[in-house]
Order: structure tokens, then C-alpha cells, then sequence
């Protein structure tokens, strides 16, 4: 053999050892086939037998909420295209918005956040610093307005900068402190309440960005109504449209639609408080209206409250309070390259931070809402409902719950190489089943 030959098969060796090193096959296993789902069926067993049914009882509920715009100018986030830009200023303030729901058994807040998601290392602070108010994960719903000109600096990992910007501990630390301050805030100005819910059909405001007409979309705006004894009414709102109405030529910090929205409930009569949760957002899109940018997001919220008659919705007096976290077993990242090859999970985790993947499910009367760490999809609501056994019971799925997978789509779709099925959909084939598999038996379980 040459001397030529012998140098082309040792770098032949050597590319096919690196190739190994770094790649690997797309797992396609079945979500049903695996350990993982083993692991999640004990635990949802054990729920079963251990959960009981929360009692019908006089609630009380709290709200308040706290400016979190940043102190100092930080990147944005929400557009890899910004490339790391520092807002330039503030077209509208940053919110953290809080309920308090009590009962003679429970004490439970929600929290949320104008901001993209909440980031996975806010979470892992609150895990530390929530027993010094008297709360724990297990009692705090977690969620976001997902608007894509809030704050950044807070992804420690070369993924998190590509859409946060570089990392500022002070940030999270700044972040965490801001849920803290609108926990005990809204714990004190608790008193007696009931609640009622409704959703308005919405399909003219939102499109399915993914596929279009081949796919389905969850059109409904869903609001959720809390009134004190004293006459104050607050609103918990939903859509399933990304807050994407400001495109990356944002340079300010704004809330996006979400935050003209609350604007606008909070403009109606006998309304003192509103707050909005990024619905299933995965695979949604708003309309525009014809308008572009902030034209934009006042339109689609003019339009969403133009919706609500909240004077109509019926309450009740006595409700069943009770939350569940579900820490959700997955397998190793899978962070594709071709359709059927993908980086080792090694490589992924490198690139990446550690976050908590579980679900939340919170009753508060007859509405139960499910958290999820993730951009949900729309599209999987329909399933979740109907597995539900209770008829009575109003769904409100969320997203971005504290920790982040991904997105979890359709899973028809998954080998489409589009941004939500390829780029970041890193846990494989059938988690649109699996996590619709999930919602739907913690719902039951907690109603």
C-alpha cells in the first residue's frame, strides 16, 4: 500500500471515529416501548392513590403585581436575528402579575411574567428561596406572557444567548425577587371570592402557522373571573396566538399584545385587574389585521375584549382548591441534523442548561389549568379534551412553566423541516402523544 493510500484511510478512520464521537440515529422508539413512560405510569399510579378529591370550600383570593422592567438596559429576547441587541429603551413597562388562592387546606400562587418564558434558572433560585415566604414549587404556578421584546441575560448556555443575549446573574437573581415581592403582595390583600369562567370563540384572530389549512388550530380566548365580596373583579385570560406581533425591529421592551390586552380588560367597567397567560402557543400565529407592529397588537386586543361580557359569567361560591407538579421523565435530547440523524445527547447538553421539565395541574373550582415546560401546540388541545372524564371541568393549558423542552407539536408533523418540528423540537418522535397522554391523566386525577 502507498504511502498516499495509507494517509487517505487514516483520515478515513479518523472522520468516521469523529462522526461517531458526535452523531448518532434519530430514536424513534415509541414513547409506549420505553423505561421513561414505565417511570411516568408508577408515578401517575401513585397519584391516583394517593390524591384525594379537594372539598367544595369558601375560597379566598388575592392580586397584585410588580414592575420588572430591568433597572438597566439589558439584551432582548425572543429573535436569534437580534444577534445579542441591547434594548435601546421602554415602549411599555414589564409586569409580574400574581394571584393568591387560599382555602381552610391549600394556599397556592400563580405568577405571570412578562417576559419570553420563565427561564429555567429563575426557577432553580425560587426553588431555594420560596420557603423563606412559605411556599414551595408545589404550590406556585408558573407561566408567561412569551412576548419576544421582553428582557434577555438570562441563558446561561450557548442555546439560552442565542435568544437571550449574554448571561447576567443579577437578572435572574432581579427576576426571582420580583415573584417573591408579587406573591406576598397579593397574599395580603386576600379576602373572600368566587369564580366563574367562559371562552370565546376566537378563530379570526389566530392562524396555524406550521401548516396552515392542513392543520387545526385552538381558536378559543378563554377568561377565567374572580370577584370579591367587596365587588372587585379580577380576569385570568388565554389565547393560543404567539405574542409575536413586534417583529425583531423592536429595539424597546414592550409586553406585545398581552399587554394591551390587560390594558384594554382593565379599561371595562367594574374590571380592577387582568392578567394574561400564554395559551398553547406552539404552532399559532395572530392575525394582523392589515396593521403592522404596535398598530398591530392594539388591534388584536381591542379585538379580544371587544369579546367579553364578563357580567354574564356565572360564579360560584364554594370551590375545590388543589395543584399537582408532575416531574415528566423524557429521553435523551434529540437534536436532529438530517431526518434521521441527530447529535448525541452529550453534545446537546454541552450546548445547553439545565432545566426542570414537569407539568402542572392547578383546580381552582371547575377550571383546571395545566402548565407546560414548553411552547405547546394548539393543535393537541382538542386530544387533552377528550380524555377529559369530568364534563364540568373548563380546560386552560399553558406554557413556559418554568422549565423548557422544546416544542411539543403534532406528532404527524414531527419529520417536517420546519423552525418547530426540526430546529426545536429536541426530544424526539411522539411527544405530542405523550405529553397529551400526561395533561389529560392529571386532570382527571385532579377533578
Amino acid at each position: 500500500m502507498s504511502k498516499v493510500k495509507k494517509w487517505i484511510l487514516i483520515v478515513l478512520i479518523f472522520l468516521t471515529c469523529l462522526v461517531g464521537i458526535f452523531i448518532q440515529p434519530v430514536d424513534r422508539t415509541h414513547f409506549l416501548e420505553t423505561n421513561y413512560f414505565q417511570v411516568a405510569e408508577t408515578a401517575l399510579d401513585s397519584l391516583r392513590t394517593n390524591t384525594k378529591s379537594p372539598q367544595n370550600l369558601p375560597i379566598e383570593i388575592g392580586w397584585a403585581k410588580t414592575n420588572i422592567t430591568p433597572k438597566y438596559l439589558t439584551p432582548l429576547s425572543g429573535y436569534g436575528s437580534r444577534k445579542d441587541a441591547i434594548a435601546v429603551g421602554a415602549h411599555d413597562s414589564l409586569w409580574a402579575r400574581g394571584f393568591v388562592f387560599k382555602n381552610n387546606n391549600e394556599k397556592i400562587a400563580f405568577v405571570t411574567l412578562d417576559a419570553l418564558i420563565v427561564p429555567p434558572a429563575v426557577t432553580q433560585q425560587l426553588v431555594e428561596r420560596l420557603p423563606s415566604i412559605g411556599y414551595d414549587l408545589q404550590h406556585l404556578y408558573l407561566t408567561a406572557t412569551h412576548t419576544h421584546s421582553s428582557m434577555g441575560a438570562w441563558g446561561n448556555s450557548f442555546i439560552g444567548k442565542r435568544f437571550a443575549g449574554e448571561f447576567d446573574p443579577e437578572i435572574v437573581y432581579q427576576l426571582t425577587s420580583d415573584i417573591i415581592t408579587v406573591i406576598q403582595e397579593a397574599e395580603q390583600n386576600v379576602s373572600p371570592a368566587s369564580i366563574g369562567f367562559v371562552e370565546y370563540e376566537s378563530s379570526d384572530l389566530v392562524t396555524n402557522r406550521l401548516v396552515g389549512e392542513r392543520g387545526i388550530i385552538d381558536p378559543w380566548f378563554r377568561v377565567a373571573k374572580f370577584k370579591k365580596q367587596s365587588g372587585e373583579i379580577a380576569l385570568l385570560t388565554t389565547f393560543s396566538a404567539h405574542a409575536t406581533c413586534l417583529s425583531s425591529d423592536e429595539l424597546k421592551y414592550s409586553r406585545d399584545y398581552p399587554g394591551q390586552l390587560v390594558d384594554s380588560l382593565e379599561s371595562l367597567a367594574g374590571v380592577d385587574f387582568a392578567a394574561f397567560a400564554a395559551g398553547a402557543v406552539g404552532s399559532h400565529r395572530p392575525e394582523s389585521g392589515g396593521f403592522g407592529q404596535h398598530d398591530r397588537t392594539r388591534w388584536l386586543a381591542a379585538s379580544l375584549t371587544k369579546k367579553v361580557k364578563h357580567s354574564s359569567i356565572l360564579l360560584k361560591d364554594n370551590n375545590p382548591l388543589e395543584m399537582v407538579l408532575f416531574n415528566v421523565p423524557l429521553r435523551n435530547a434529540h437534536w436532529r441534523i438530517t431526518t434521521n440523524w441527530r447529535f448525541r445527547p452529550w453534545v446537546f447538553q454541552w450546548l445547553s442548561e439545565d432545566s426542570p421539565h414537569y407539568i402542572t395541574a392547578l383546580r381552582i373550582g371547575e377550571i383546571v389549568m395545566s402548565g407546560t415546560p414548553c411552547d405547546f401546540s394548539g393543535e393537541l388541545i382538542p386530544e387533552i379534551q377528550a380524555g377529559l372524564q369530568n364534563a364540568n371541568i373548563h380546560l386552560m393549558v399553558t406554557s413556559f412553566n418554568g422549565g423548557y423542552v422544546g416544542y411539543i407539536t403534532k406528532d404527524s408533523w414531527y419529520d417536517l423541516k420546519e423552525y418547530e418540528t426540526f430546529i426545536m423540537n429536541w426530544f424526539g418522535p411522539n411527544n405530542g402523544q405523550y405529553f397529551t397522554y400526561l395533561i389529560y391523566n392529571l386532570v382527571n386525577i385532579i377533578s
